[in-house]
């Protein structure tokens, strides 16, 4: 029997009996995504692992609304986007979730009801529209659905089902808005494709994607030229590819030897930040250059999960014990970033016991044990930003409401050294996780699939794949600019 470290069972014996929701699901509490409002920059939403963060007041307070506040099962990784309104849209393995601007209230789009919505996004130059890519089985096999809305509230099809095509991601260029950029892999999962729409989805012509690369994930198109489009690969490797003739051919920019977990494109496309577990890079563009020349200008040791990029700065989601902040911004490029928020810091969201967050009050106690956050107060902090917009809230007996945790007991000591016991432990035993969305135990062809036909339910697993080993030598380079590369030769388009 292989032995165990003393010191590791030890800690191990001083959690049992932990029942937080925060590790509930067995994961790490981190951040995974965030999200600045297109049509007001003080409103900053973050997805992480126990749940959604908002901040009201450009990053100086932050409060907390469950996971049980969007469905009984919580959610795992859902792509987020927020829409007109500051509404906020969650891509669900059985649909999508739509709440208000608080987050307090939540309902469910029944369009969607058992489609698996893996991916959306908001047009760059109209935040009121918006599109989503969703996985639906159509007799056993997968096809691809593309959605907009022009409300945050009203989804309409785009066109028809995409047969034989599993989206993996969707782009928009804000330069022209009907132009849409689907990732995708054929129905065996095994060959990566990228389909482009000039009239909003409602026609497609498909490219192949790099060559030799089976994953693609389209990650951003230039603001100023809808045909630069920016996509990255994990499998067989990491790598950051560009085209310059709409998904035509594409050029390798840079390999990394761990997974591009942040990526994002300065507001004017001039600069494009890149990392991972080993740090943050920046990348300019060439001046002069035809548009595929760049160099790195800027590196940074933060490890990130996610990056975004906006007129205020460059946001990071970090790891709370190795970064010191769990989001941070830069105003330099990349070359400094200060902290926004520490776990340490959050407050529970503010809402009406009547509303879907309502249950989230008697969670919080646990969950302020596990992240190392207060469990004494309940105010919200930001609620004071938000003005009256819960009024609105569907449900509502009375308005506003402060809740209170009644009866929380749970203190465990010093909230911020327990949080250290969790993040140690938990730590040392993270898991790479690949999202590879639905499967089915049969694929049967679909000729001219129709969302009337025989659908089946979908779920979203978890498929982590190889990648390189990651080397020793510390001196050696993480990542490695490819710009003596050619482009891949395209193939013949095919239009649907």
């Amino acid at each position: 029997m292989p032995s165990i470290p003393r010191g590791f069972l030890i800690v191990s014996l001083g959690l049992v009996g932990l029942t937080s929701p925060v590790l509930a699901n067995g994961r790490y509490p981190s951040a995974g995504q965030l999200v600045v409002d297109p049509a007001d920059a003080r409103h900053i939403v973050v997805r992480t692992t126990f749940g959604l963060l908002q901040s009201f007041d450009a990053g100086s307070t932050w409060s907390l609304v469950c996971e049980q506040a969007v469905g009984p099962q919580g959610f795992e990784d859902p792509e987020l986007v927020v829409t007109a309104g500051g509404q906020i849209a969650l891509g669900l393995p059985d649909g999508l979730a739509v709440g208000d601007q608080t987050g307090c209230q939540w309902a469910r789009v029944a369009e969607f009801a058992n489609d698996n919505v893996i991916d959306l996004v908001v047009n760059g130059a109209d935040s009121a529209t918006a599109y989503l890519a969703a996985a639906v089985t159509v007799n056993g096999a997968f096809n691809a659905l593309i959605a907009g809305t022009t409300d945050g509230l009203t989804w309409s099809d785009a066109g028809s089902l995409l047969s034989d095509t599993y989206p993996l991601t969707i782009e928009t260029a804000p330069s022209r808005p009907q132009r849409l950029y689907l990732g995708a892999e054929d129905g065996n999962l095994e060959v990566g494709f990228i389909d482009v729409s000039d009239d909003g989805g409602a026609s497609w012509t498909t490219h192949a994607g790099p060559d030799g690369v089976d994953s693609v994930y389209v990650s951003a198109v230039d603001p100023q030229d809808a045909d630069r489009v920016y996509l990255r690969s994990y499998f067989p490797q990491s790598s950051l590819y560009v085209s310059d003739d709409g998904a035509a051919t594409w050029t390798s920019i840079l390999e990394s030897e761990v997974p591009l977990t942040g990526f994002a494109l300065s507001p004017d496309g001039q600069q494009i930040a890149v990392g991972g577990t080993n740090g943050v890079s920046i990348v300019g563009r060439t001046l002069g250059d035809a548009g595929s020349g760049t160099t790195i200008t800027t590196t940074n040791p933060l490890p990130v999960s996610c990056l975004t990029w906006t007129a205020a700065g460059l946001y990071a989601c970090a790891d709370e014990a190795t970064a010191g902040f769990t989001i941070g911004v830069s105003t330099d490029g990349g070359h400094t970033f200060a902290s926004l928020l520490h776990l340490k810091d959050l407050t529970p969201a503010t809402c009406a016991p009547a509303s879907s967050a309502g249950l989230c009050a008697a969670q919080w106690c646990s969950t302020a044990t596990a992240i190392g956050a207060s469990c004494a107060g309940t105010g919200d902090a930001g609620s004071d930003a938000r003005g009256d917009a819960e009024a609105d809230v569907k449900g509502d007996a009375g308005g506003k409401s402060a809740t209170t945790a009644a009866g929380c007991g749970c203190q465990m000591g010093g909230g911020s050294s327990w949080l250290g016991i969790v993040l140690v432990l938990v730590a040392a035993a993270r898991l790479s996780h690949r999202k590879c969305g639905a499967r089915t135990e049969s694929r049967a062809s679909a000729s001219s699939p129709s969302r009337d036909g025989q659908r089946g339910e979908t779920r979203r697993d978890q498929c982590p794949r190889s990648s390189a080993p990651r080397s020793e030598d510390a001196s050696a380079p993480r990542i490695r600019l490819r710009g003596d590369l050619g482009a891949a030769g395209a193939i013949a388009a095919r239009t649907r």
